[in-house]
């Protein structure tokens, strides 16, 4: 069966995991940037320097990202990383 992608939560893990500064544009026409560090189904935690702001998703109309997020591996990408875990795991098996 296939993994079932979540897109929301796939882009805000890269860019967490990452440390991709973002711009977050509120519903009601604020905006604040920061790292995100933590989100969850209804909140995301956003920090810039010293400050910290707990902001609720359905307050956020857009994350804009300083660099592109690529979400989606190309048919050569998925290869090639496949081929280097069979190579990996066959080099474990032989030690």
């Amino acid at each position: 069966m296939a993994e079932k992608f979540n897109l929301q939560d796939r882009f805000l893990n890269i860019l967490r995991t990452n440390k991709i500064p973002v711009k977050v544009y509120l519903v009601n026409g604020f905006q604040t940037k920061g790292i995100i560090r933590s989100f969850d189904s209804f909140t995301m935690l956003l920090e810039n320097g010293n400050q910290q702001n707990l902001i609720y998703k359905h307050a956020i109309s857009t994350i804009m990202p300083e660099s592109f997020v690529k979400l989606i591996k190309t048919q050569t990408e998925e290869k090639e990383n496949n081929e280097n875990n069979e190579f990996k795991n066959s080099n474990e098996n032989e030690t």
